[in-house]
C-alpha cells in the first residue's frame, strides 16, 4: 500500500472494515523494540541489596554508553571523569530506592550516611597517584618535596619528581609479588630514595619558613605500598563496607583497622587534606588529638582545629552535607568506632578482687585511749616515745580476760589471777601475751587508786638500797659513832 491512500484515508471517514486492515501497517516497528529493554534496568526486584542494584544501575549505564560510542565515531572512550559521574548517577538512583520515601531507623540513617561516603570513596579513588601534587602547587595545599639527600640518587635513576618515584615503587612492589618465594627484592632503590610532607599553609612566605630538617622523612616505596593497601582499593560493596564499619566489634578487624589509619597519617598524609575523601574514612577510626599527635611525631605541625575545618569542607564540598544535623549521623558513627577501637587496641586494666572486709561494730571496738604500737620492718614493735616499753608479743594466752602477774625481782611468771575493772578514768594496759623468755623489764603498772606504783627493781641482782645516813644524833659523824647496846 502506498503512502497516498494513508493520507486518503486520515482525511476521509473510513469505513470499520478498511480501518481494521490499515491499522498494523502504519505502526513502525523500531518503538517497539525501546521498551524491551529498559524495564529490566528500572525495576530492580525489592529485596536486592544496595550493592546489587547499584551494579545493576551502574552496568545499564556503561551498557548504554559502549552503545553510543558505536554509534557516534568521534565519541572517544570511557575516561576518568566519565566513570566518577555515572557512579554518582547510579548511587543517587540507588539510594532514592532503596532508602527513600519511608522512616528510617537510627541504624538505617547511619548505614545511609556511610555508604555515601563509601561510594564517593569509591568514584574518586584517592589511592591513585594522581593525589600527589607537584611541588609548585597552590600554597594551601599539602605536597612532597624530594628529600635533599635523595635528589641525586633519584636523578640518577631518572626519577625527576615525586610523583614519578613513588609510581615506580608501586610498580616495583607489584613485579615483586608477582615472583615465586626465595627470589631477592627487586624494589630497587625506592627504599633509598625519601620525600618529606609539607603541609599546605596560608602563605608562600609561611611555607618557605618550615623547616625540612625537622620533618620526618619517608621512602617513595614506604608511600607506594600504603597506597597499594588502601582499605578501599579493592572495595567492590561499598554498603557492605558500611555495614562492618557500624556493626564490627571483632578485636582483630578493629586493631587492623587503627593500623591502617595510623600508616596513613605516617606514610601518606596526603590523604588527609579537605578534598580527599580518606580524611572522613581516617577521622571515622582515629579522634582529631590521635592524628595531631602522630602529625607532631613525625615533625609536622598541626592543630586540632585545622582537622575540623578540613573535615568539615570535605563534607561540604564532597557530599553536600551543609548542616551539623546532616553531619550528625557520620559524628555519632564515628564516635562509637572510636570507642571500640581504643578498647579493642587498649584494653582497660582488670580490677583485681578485693576480699570483702568485716562489717564494723561500734561495741566491738576497742576501748583504749592508747596509740597502737608502731612496727619495725622485721615485725618487731618498737617503743613508742614516752610510752611504756614493749618486747616480743608471743601467741595470745588462754583467756583475754587473765593477766599474768608479775613476780619476785620484776619479771613476769606463769601465775594468773582474774582482774576486776580500773575504777579511774586512767586506762588499763593488758599484759597477757607478753614474752617472758627474754630479759626485757615489764612496764609500770597503775594502781586501782589511778596512781603509779613504785617501780620494782628492773634486775633480780640489783644492788640493795642503802639505809638512810642520820643528819642528827649518834652516828651521824665519824668522831660520834653510834653505840652498840
Amino acid at each position: 500500500m502506498s503512502p497516498a491512500p494513508i493520507t486518503q484515508m486520515a482525511q476521509g471517514a473510513p469505513s470499520p472494515a478498511s480501518t481494521a486492515s490499515a491499522v498494523p501497517t502504519p505502526v513502525p516497528t523500531p518503538p517497539q523494540e525501546k521498551p524491551m529493554h529498559s524495564p529490566p534496568a528500572h525495576t530492580p526486584p525489592q529485596n536486592m541489596n544496595f550493592d546489587d542494584r547499584f551494579h545493576l544501575k551502574f552496568m545499564n549505564i556503561i551498557d548504554g554508553f559502549k552503545k553510543a560510542v558505536e554509534n557516534d565515531p568521534h565519541q572517544g572512550p570511557l575516561t576518568q571523569k566519565d566513570r566518577k559521574t555515572f557512579i554518582d548517577k547510579a548511587y543517587s538512583e540507588t539510594d532514592e530506592e532503596y532508602f527513600g520515601g519511608r522512616r528510617l531507623s537510627d541504624q538505617e540513617i547511619k548505614l545511609r550516611a556511610l555508604t555515601r561516603v563509601f561510594y564517593k570513596v569509591l568514584a574518586e579513588e584517592p589511592w591513585s597517584e594522581e593525589w600527589i601534587r607537584p611541588s609548585d602547587v597552590e600554597r594551601k595545599l599539602s605536597r612532597f618535596e624530594m628529600h635533599k639527600d635523595s635528589v641525586e640518587l633519584a636523578a640518577k635513576h631518572g626519577i625527576t619528581s615525586v610523583r614519578e618515584g613513588i609510581k615506580a615503587a608501586r610498580v616495583a612492589e607489584t613485579k615483586a609479588k608477582e615472583l615465586p618465594k626465595g627470589k631477592s627484592n627487586l624494589r630497587g632503590p625506592y627504599d633509598d630514595i625519601e620525600v618529606i610532607f609539607i603541609p599546605g599553609t596560608v602563605s608562600s612566605t609561611a611555607t618557605a619558613k618550615i623547616d625540612r630538617s625537622l620533618t620526618y622523612p619517608v621512602s617513595v616505596a614506604s608511600v607506594a605500598h600504603i597506597l597499594s593497601t588502601h582499605i578501599c582499593r579493592d572495595m567492590t560493596r561499598p554498603f557492605a563496607m558500611a555495614q562492618k564499619f557500624v556493626t564490627c566489634t571483632d578485636t582483630e578487624d578493629l586493631t587492623k583497622l587503627r593500623q591502617f589509619a595510623c600508616d596513613v597519617c605516617d606514610y601518606a598524609p596526603h590523604l588527609l587534606d579537605n578534598d580527599n575523601c580518606s580524611l572522613l574514612i581516617i577521622l571515622l577510626i582515629l579522634t582529631r588529638s590521635d592524628i595531631c599527635k602522630r602529625f607532631t611525631n613525625n615533625g609536622i605541625r598541626i592543630e586540632g582545629s585545622t582537622i575540623s575545618h578540613r573535615k568539615a569542607e570535605c563534607m561540604k564540598g564532597k557530599l553536600g552535607w551543609k548542616t551539623a544535623d546532616e553531619r550528625k549521623p557520620f559524628d555519632n558513627v564515628a564516635a562509637e568506632l572510636q570507642t571500640r577501637v581504643k578498647n579493642a587496641c587498649f584494653p582497660p586494666l582488670r580490677a583485681h578482687k578485693q576480699v570483702p572486709r568485716k562489717s564494723f561494730n561500734a561495741n566491738q571496738a576497742r576501748k583504749t585511749a592508747m596509740p597502737s604500737p608502731a612496727m619495725h620492718p622485721n615485725g618487731q614493735i618498737m617503743m613508742q616515745q614516752n610510752g611504756p616499753r614493749m618486747g616480743y608479743f608471743a601467741p595470745p594466752g588462754p583467756s583475754p580476760n587473765m593477766r599474768r602477774n608479775s613476780g619476785p625481782g620484776g619479771h613476769l611468771n606463769g601465775g594468773m589471777r582474774r582482774n576486776s575493772q580500773p575504777t579511774s578514768s586512767v586506762p588499763s594496759i593488758r599484759y597477757d601475751g607478753v614474752n617472758t623468755g627474754i630479759n626485757i623489764p615489764a612496764p609500770p603498772r597503775h594502781s586501782f587508786g589511778g596512781m603509779p606504783t613504785k617501780p620494782l627493781p628492773q634486775m633480780s641482782d640489783a644492788k640493795p638500797e642503802q639505809p638512810a645516813t642520820p643528819t642528827n644524833g649518834p652516828g651521824a659523824s665519824l668522831d660520834d659513832p653510834m653505840d652498840i647496846d
